[in-house]
């Protein structure tokens, strides 16, 4: 009853028609259909010079491994199993040292390779996406030996180029559509034991550091949760990659068991989230499910209009309190980063060309003279900036024209896509947007398992927005 009254308001009908039109004009935009058309890449990629020294490789590989009968040797090698590696670091990585994550990355790469060099029906997937993250690895592959501090950025520009490669470990050890669920399946169940743990910490303060509360200006806040992560930033970080493929889980399935399960699953995720106490995130998750919302159904836009006027009234006092900070120089977690912003901005006047190099150690040899009122830091607590400090305006732009090309890609899929796989692309799109915006205020790759967890979320996005490629279930 109360929907057709709304239904038919004048109010709903002005704002029904006004978002009709605005709907139209971008559909039929130029630069919307020149952003939507995928040009013939795979052609393009085939006919270059570095494809046919790659394929030369892998022949000669092949014909060295049927020599030595390896072949016949490594055949149902538990080696070959390439999903189930990707599957075991791709789910356990936010309990797992970072060493041990690369070294399990390590092991998918050598996985992925057995596979090609044994497999002759076996071939890498192209993505328009490839050549772009390949260049970003290999910038900062080269970054890592001009850094002002070579020693210092040995093993992160190691990590670094190793989990950006992991992308390609990803689109290709998934074969089979029912390998992708499974895989995302997991990884969002397994934030809920994050969760948890989370609430334990919460629940025992004192067992834990609480050092990331402004005592004097947020009184009412006991304590920030950062669970096996590290920091409240990164876990939120975490949840913001997790939550939307959620949400995608809860509209897809059918029944209400299904839905109740995935909706209790995203209220555990959102409470840990809030409890982070981080506000880029908060702004993330809010970004996020708009963007998802209006993916979704355009028409979602009045209730979203509607739900963030009434947040101030139904907010708890402490969020509010919370949110009304941001921008607030008093504060001083907001002080200290606009001081290491000016700071940052100052040593790229100097090294903007080649950067500084990736690490801490290289940062810290050349921040602490362009430091404003002497505030030290490990990085520049934005991603952006980072990037370019790490890798210079080489590594920056590649790393703007990567993101714009992903977003193409997830944009190009959900077009062309299944109805029951586009709320998986949407998804995606509402996990990377709320993460690049909590990466304006936090370098949201300090933590490598948090970096390496956006490598391999991204591939995942890519595979959904390609389900064309996958395998059909096997009954």
């Amino acid at each position: 009853m109360v929907s057709e009254i709304l239904k038919n308001s004048l109010i709903y009908n002005l704002l029904a028609s006004a978002a009709a039109w605005f709907s139209a004009q971008f559909s039929n935009s130029r630069i919307i259909n020149r952003f939507l058309y995928e040009g013939d890449t795979l052609a393009v990629s085939e006919g270059s010079i570095f494809t046919r020294i790659f394929n030369a490789v892998v022949n000669a590989f092949r014909w060295l491994f049927d020599k030595l009968r390896l072949t016949k040797l490594l055949e149902g090698s538990i080696f070959k199993m390439t999903f189930l590696w990707c599957f075991l670091v791709f789910v356990l990585a936010p309990v797992l040292p970072t060493m041990l994550v690369l070294a399990l990355t390590l092991v998918c790469f050598g996985s992925l390779a057995l596979r090609l060099f044994t497999e002759r029906d076996f071939e890498l997937r192209h993505f328009a996406l490839n050549k772009f993250v390949l260049i970003y690895a290999l910038v900062y592959f080269i970054s890592t030996f001009t850094s002002v501090n070579v020693r210092g950025s040995l093993l992160g520009g190691v990590l670094t180029t190793a989990f950006i490669l992991f992308y390609f470990v990803v689109i290709n050890a998934v074969r089979t559509k029912k390998q992708l669920h499974v895989l995302t399946f997991c990884f969002v169940c397994f934030g809920v034991l994050i969760s948890f743990y989370g609430f334990y910490q919460y629940l025992n303060p004192s067992k834990f550091s609480g050092s990331w509360v402004d005592k004097e200006m947020f009184s009412d806040i006991g304590f920030r949760v950062y669970s096996t992560l590290g920091n409240p930033n990164v876990l939120g970080e975490y949840l913001l990659l997790l939550i939307p493929f959620v949400v995608a889980y809860f509209f897809s399935v059918r029944g209400i068991i299904k839905k109740g399960f995935f909706f209790i699953i995203g209220c555990i995720l959102m409470l840990c989230l809030i409890l982070t106490y981080s506000r880029g995130c908060w702004l993330g998750i809010l970004l996020a499910a708009v963007v998802f919302l209006i993916l979704l159904d355009r028409r979602f836009i009045i209730l979203i209009l509607i739900g963030l006027a009434a947040l101030p009234f139904i907010l708890p006092e402490t969020i509010i309190n919370r949110f009304m900070s941001i921008g607030n120089m008093s504060d001083s977690s907001t002080s200290y980063r606009f001081y290491i912003y000016m700071g940052t901005l100052s040593m790229l006047k100097d090294y903007w060309l080649c950067g500084v190099g990736p690490g801490t150690a290289a940062f810290n040899m050349v921040y602490p003279s362009y430091a404003y009122d002497s505030i030290t830091a490990p990085h520049s607590h934005n991603l952006y900036l980072q990037v370019m400090c790490d890798s210079g305006i080489c590594g920056e732009l590649v790393f703007i024209a990567l993101i714009y090309r992903a977003y193409k890609t997830l944009c190009i899929g959900l077009k062309k896509a299944a109805k029951k796989d586009k709320i998986f692309i949407i998804g995606a799109i509402s996990a990377l947007s709320g993460f690049f915006l909590q990466s304006m205020f936090d370098y949201t790759f300090y933590n490598y398992r948090v970096m390496f967890l956006f490598w391999a979320v991204l591939g995942l996005s890519v595979l959904y927005a390609n389900t064309d490629v996958l395998e059909e279930d096997r009954r």
